[in-house]
């Protein structure tokens, strides 16, 4: 403690000052003046004293600080607390004055502490936003005292929502999973992780125990956004089901053609030895109509397996559409419009009869949705270039390059988020009297074309398909070509007894000699021992493959006209035969492709 004058002389100074200063007597001290021998910065003082002067005479310091120093030149740091005395001698400040140097440097650990706290708290926070993840405390009532992260983006509501709430009052849309069971395990010292759907989105979860020392005071729950994740590894998860489905599609529609084979062949061959009006006809002619619609069925799987056979003509989507309108007219709702906007110079490389399909099959699907409670089907094409980058909507993402973008799109009530990951399943459907081939056989079209397809829809939204074809052409010219004399010997290598014995009467039939041989190293030891003319072999054989023949018979003849058979062309070895029937064919379609491989 002590006193002074105005000027800083002492008039008074107790021993503790004395030994705070580190002088050696109470004497010594008062010799010294405060403000120039004590205050490291006596213009500091001359502020200290004009505070107190503006607070008239019963002004007063409290707990002021202010950088003092000892008599070896050490500083201080000590807090005053002091005022004004009127003494007979004039005015006079009392003070009383506490070390508070270790204190202060305390206090400076602690702040820079907090700063670093603070730095390290707001980068976290800042990592927790870019991972797209929110954090939440709780405490053993499981009302939520603290939220961070990227709440806005991820829940779509502010974090001061939250806050008060308990975790019984948070809707979780999985049924499968009771957020209160998995807090009441974490406050129980249990860490847990769950997967839940919140709000439309997939977050990964994980409740562990909040502990302060031994004691658990609440839980701490963290939750990533894997919504992308999610959707991504469904669309893997889909790939591979496809690409499994389209194997087993593609083998099955192997197995039915060779029976489709016999069955046509036997029928076209009955009708042609039968009169106009015999007995009997009707029946074998619905036996072969039943067939073809058969075949039209194995025609769709393989078009979901994507390997069915692709013509490469120009096709102008303009005239195929306004057939295709003309043709539906009758059947579509007199609730249901039609719009079509496309340029009509538009033309597209591919199947005129599969493009034809695909577009029939999404105007009917819109219709369909639409027949209800009425709507418009807006049908527009236009030329683009695609960059290759798949979306999120993509069902089959088209490689860069020009194409022709038709979009079938219809104001109907949309498909939910588990029937558009299935709709292009092959037999999975939505209508009563629907075989679920259409819109799979579209997906594999598309993709034999090398095409892009997207499928934009939600419920209550419509529905939008957009279809990107190829836009170059390569025109392919047939001429038909009259048929063939005879005198010509064809080989048929086929491992099926039913189909070798019907094609062999099919070519006979159409004036031919026919030789038999089931399987490769059979049929080509007849081409060395035997004139053949030309060759038909199945593409699927056991012991050598029909591609292996194929090979083995163009090192052998050159120049021998071979025609490959098959109902599933995996690998495309069609393009190294001379001609491909895709099975099953008719009597017509081998008549017309034997006279154009052996001309009279």
């Amino acid at each position: 403690m002590y006193r002074c004058d105005e000027t800083g002389r002492f008039d008074y100074v107790n021993t503790s000052l004395v030994r705070m200063l580190g002088y050696d007597s109470a004497a010594e001290l008062l010799e010294r003046n405060l403000a120039c021998d004590v205050y490291v910065d006596p213009a500091e003082r001359l502020r200290l004293i004009e505070q107190l002067r503006t607070c008239g005479r019963a002004g007063k310091l409290d707990g002021v600080h202010a950088r003092w120093r000892t008599k070896q030149g050490a500083q201080l740091i000590v807090r005053l607390h002091g005022h004004i005395v009127d003494s007979a001698a004039g005015l006079r400040y009392d003070g009383s004055a506490l070390d508070v140097t270790e204190l202060e440097a305390a206090h400076a650990v602690l702040r820079n502490q907090r700063e670093m706290l603070s730095a390290t708290t707001a980068t976290l926070d800042l990592v927790v936003r870019q991972m797209t993840a929110i954090y939440w405390i709780v405490d053993r009532d499981l009302q939520i005292q603290r939220t961070g992260g990227a709440i806005q983006e991820v829940l779509g509501y502010p974090p001061e929502r939250y806050i008060g709430l308990n975790i019984a009052q948070l809707h979780h849309h999985d049924s499968s999973v009771d957020p209160m069971v998995m807090h009441r395990r974490a406050l129980a010292g249990e860490t847990v992780s769950y997967g839940v759907e919140y709000r439309n989105k997939h977050l990964l979860t994980t409740v562990c125990p909040h502990r302060s020392g031994d004691a658990i005071i609440g839980a701490i729950g963290t939750s990533i956004d894997v919504t992308a994740h999610h959707k991504l590894e469904r669309r893997m998860v889909d790939a591979q089901r496809a690409e499994s489905l389209g194997v087993l599609a593609g083998g099955l529609a192997h197995d039915f053609n060779n029976l489709l084979v016999a069955i046509l062949g036997n029928a076209d061959l009955a009708l042609r030895e039968m009169a106009a009006r015999a007995p009997g006809r009707t029946p074998l002619e619905n036996i072969r109509q039943a067939g073809l619609r058969a075949a039209e069925l194995t025609e769709q799987l393989l078009a979901y397996a994507g390997h069915g056979s692709v013509a490469s003509t120009r096709v102008a989507p303009g005239s195929v559409l306004d057939e295709l309108l003309r043709i539906s007219a009758p059947t579509m709702p007199g609730n249901v419009g039609v719009r079509l906007d496309l340029t009509r110079d538009l033309m597209m490389r591919g199947d005129a009869s599969q493009i034809r399909q695909v577009l029939l099959n999404l105007v009917n699907n819109a219709r369909d949705a639409l027949t209800l409670r009425g709507g418009t089907i807006a049908i527009t094409g236009r030329l683009r270039r695609h960059d290759g980058v798949s979306h999120v909507d993509d069902v089959l993402t088209a490689a860069p390059g020009s194409y022709v973008e038709l979009e079938i799109a219809d104001n109907g009530p949309g498909m939910s988020s588990d029937v558009r990951r299935r709709v292009f399943e092959p037999f999975f459907t939505t209508k009563p009297t629907g075989h679920g081939l259409g819109l799979a056989s579209v997906l594999g079209i598309v993709r034999a074309h090398g095409g892009g397809l997207r499928l934009t829809t939600s419920p209550g939204a419509g529905t939008r398909f957009q279809i990107l074809w190829p836009s170059t052409f390569t025109p392919v010219e047939l001429t038909a070509e009259a048929p063939a004399s005879n005198g010509h010997t064809v080989l048929i290598i086929d491992d099926e007894d039913l189909v070798r014995d019907v094609v062999a009467r099919m070519i006979e039939d159409l004036g031919y000699a026919a030789i038999t041989a089931t399987d490769g190293p059979a049929g080509l030891a007849i081409v060395d021992n035997l004139p053949v003319d030309a060759v038909l072999v199945d593409l699927t054989l056991p012991q050598m493959t029909g591609a292996a023949v194929v090979t083995a018979l163009r090192e052998r003849r050159p120049n021998l006209p071979i025609i490959l058979c098959s109902g599933f062309d995996r690998e495309g070895w069609a393009l190294r035969a001379d001609a491909y029937l895709p099975k099953p064919f008719r009597i017509d379609t081998l008549d017309h492709t034997l006279a154009k491989l052996l001309p009279r």
